[in-house]
């Protein structure tokens, strides 16, 4: 190992859909930028690498929603998907190992390279970083970027890089949660997390001795684990926590909205759907006064509350929840559909996944766990009742920082990074910016302050207007302290949910910190923003803010504002403001933690893309064809990078 750090002028971490498309991105318009790609895994995909994907494991997607605007997934695989149905995970596999193979990022990548640190090197006024390397799959070789040359480091070895730029892609489906039930260490039977059952899923399915299986969780990893089971004549005891969030809304790929068959990952692009969601960035779109209408008169917000009914009231309808039987009808979610984000999930499944409750291959209980005894699982509030299986998979969650561990610590607010290291000072300061950004929220939007009750840190008392909205919902978490987090981090506040709120250098974004429909196309929108935003190329950005205020602030925080911005035009104040509308909006979903929405997608490309300084409006006929063009697909933006390079080109001359 070289005595040296070695260096490179991009270092991405992760090598799924948002880090191949933003490698892609930085060579498409830098080619001569040396780029290194390192990804813990043992193939390119991130989610769909080749290890992760069983047999029957499908994208949510149809033919049409999963591929790059440049890039065919029929040219690459001809005859493996037809119109109608969801890609195959082996097919999506073989489509983003093509695609890094067609865009020259495959010599660029090395996998088995797990990052244990990232150190600023903030002194200078360039920055950088610092990046500790261990291998995850034994030895590893990592490339000299000046010679070429290949240093080989063994597992027992670190290597530390250096990097001009730093752009984190390792998403929030990286690491699960840790199994932390208590017994967990003396359970007897296999004990899986979600990676581990979709790494070990053939040989669970052909295994003789395993006939009878325990899958704890509510969400869409939970679903398809319960298919990938039953589906193979497995016996399934499906336990969904009493004390979390229940089940998701899980509909059909296509829904009806009274007469009109619609396909539900289109309906979230068209844009009059969208004015009904209330969404703090909305007024991007272009089509203001029509948002004012329905989220600040009355007559408006009735429209908007119905409809937001209606549309979960349907999926359950369509889905035949409370015809199906009583076990099926414990599925039913336990709150409207205005409150999810991406827990509005799509049935990808090649039956009804819900014949397995009818017929009793599937048993539903709605209960937590209280232990792991040997081959038991003890169920809280029963004297004897348990659960025996041959298997526990715990599909509960992921863990929603990058997993690595940014330095120095006290740059962690600066950042925009989940941290339990604020310093008092930086804790008062963004409690101040966060109960000022729920005060004009709720203001904007009265509806958000009705929603159901969450976990007790999420919530921010906001000042005078609408503190008695506040102190019934505090009220209410006090009755129920199982739903606090044991351990207590900070959420992400990203700027536009992408670069740090304060860090002048501009040499580190996060891509992927959010979750949300129409990903590949979010993917390619937000990695051209983060090549402008790196390279300082970006337009004055548009605030989000209808009323901006005073921040009340200190002087110190006024500096750190001027530092971050060259001016007061606090991105402080926007990132608040963009973090704390999640936790309003979609308490049922992960949005006081990140960025987690469906159908505000459309105007967080608007957003982008004006920062960008490139057309919002792309379907033609001005406002014609934005409110009767239907919804907005990857050809709707094919070209837009070349777009933006040749808007550049002519600004410069």
């Amino acid at each position: 190992m070289a005595d040296t750090p070695q260096h490179t002028d991009v270092l991405i971490i992760g090598a799924g859909i948002q880090g191949l498309v933003a490698a892609k991105t930085f060579l498409q318009l830098s080619p001569a930028t040396s780029i290194l790609i390192l990804d813990s895994q043992s193939s390119v995909g991130g989610v769909w690498a080749k290890e992760n994907c069983y047999p029957g494991l499908k994208t949510n997607n149809q033919l049409g929603t999963f591929e790059f605007t440049d890039f065919d997934i029929l040219d690459v695989c001809p005859g493996a998907i037809k119109k109608g149905q969801h890609i195959p995970g082996e097919v999506a596999y073989e489509y983003l190992f093509e695609y890094a193979k067609k865009f020259d990022l495959l010599k660029r990548v090395r996998l088995g390279c797990k990052v244990l640190t990232a150190e600023h090197l903030s002194s200078g006024a360039d920055g950088g970083w610092s990046i500790t390397v261990i291998p995850s799959l034994g030895d590893i070789t990592i490339p000299k970027v000046d010679s070429g040359d290949l240093t080989t480091i063994s597992s027992a070895q670190t290597v530390t890089l250096t990097a001009s730029k730093l752009l984190v892609c390792t998403g929030l489906t990286s690491t699960p949660l840790p199994i932390s039930l208590p017994g967990s260490s003396s359970y007897i039977p296999p004990l899986l997390n979600s990676n581990g059952f979709r790494r070990q899923a053939t040989d669970l399915f052909s295994s003789p001795t395993i006939n009878q299986v325990a899958i704890s969780g509510g969400g869409k990893s939970a679903y398809d684990a319960v298919y990938a089971f039953a589906s193979r004549g497995k016996k399934v005891t499906w336990i969904i926590r009493e004390s979390g969030h229940g089940s998701n809304y899980m509909a059909p790929a296509h829904i009806y909205l009274g007469p009109f068959r619609c396909w539900l990952e289109l309906l979230v692009t068209t844009r009059p759907l969208g004015w009904l969601s209330p969404c703090i960035w909305g007024d991007s779109d272009g089509f203001g006064s029509i948002r004012r209408f329905f989220h600040n008169t009355r007559i408006g917000r009735l429209i908007v509350s119905n409809f937001w009914k209606k549309l979960g009231g349907d999926v359950i309808v369509q889905t035949g929840l409370r015809e199906k039987g009583p076990e099926v009808e414990k599925l039913i979610p336990k709150e409207e559909a205005l409150w999810y984000g991406t827990g509005v999930s799509i049935m990808n499944y090649g039956e009804d996944i819900h014949r397995y409750l009818q017929d009793g291959t599937v048993n539903v209980v709605r209960r937590d766990i209280e232990r792991l005894e040997g081959r038991r699982i003890i169920l809280k509030g029963t004297a004897d009742e348990a659960v025996e299986a041959d298997a526990l998979i715990c599909s509960t969650g992921w863990r929603w920082d990058s997993g690595i561990e940014f330095l120095p610590k006290s740059e962690h607010a600066n950042l925009g990074i989940p941290s339990a290291e604020y310093t008092p000072t930086q804790t008062e300061q963004w409690a101040d910016l966060d109960a000022q950004a729920d005060v004009e929220i709720l203001e904007r939007f009265p509806i958000l302050g009705h929603g159901p009750s969450t976990r007790k840190e999420d919530v921010i008392v906001p000042r005078a207007v609408n503190a008695s909205i506040a102190t019934t919902t505090n009220e209410k978490l006090k009755a129920e302290p199982e739903k606090q987090r044991k351990e207590q981090l900070t959420p992400w506040r990203l700027f536009r949910g992408i670069a740090p709120p304060a860090n002048p250098q501009r040499d580190l974004v996060f891509l992927g910190m959010m979750s949300s429909f129409q990903t590949m196309l979010r993917d390619e929108v937000a990695a051209l923003w983060a090549y402008a935003y790196l390279n300082d190329a970006l337009a004055p950005p548009v605030g989000l803010s209808t009323h901006p205020r005073s921040l009340q602030s200190s002087e110190q925080h006024t500096k750190e504002v001027s530092n971050a911005t060259g001016s007061k035009n606090s991105w402080l104040y926007e990132t608040a403001l963009f973090s704390r509308f999640g936790r309003w909006r979609y308490p049922m979903g992960y949005g006081s933690r990140y960025p987690d929405f469906v159908f505000d997608a459309m105007a967080y490309f608007d957003l982008l893309m004006g920062d960008l300084g490139l057309r919002q409006w792309r379907k033609g006929w001005g406002w014609v064809g934005e409110v009767f063009g239907g919804g907005y697909l990857r050809g709707d933006y094919k070209g837009f990078v070349e777009e933006w390079r040749r808007s550049r080109e002519k600004t410069s001359t």
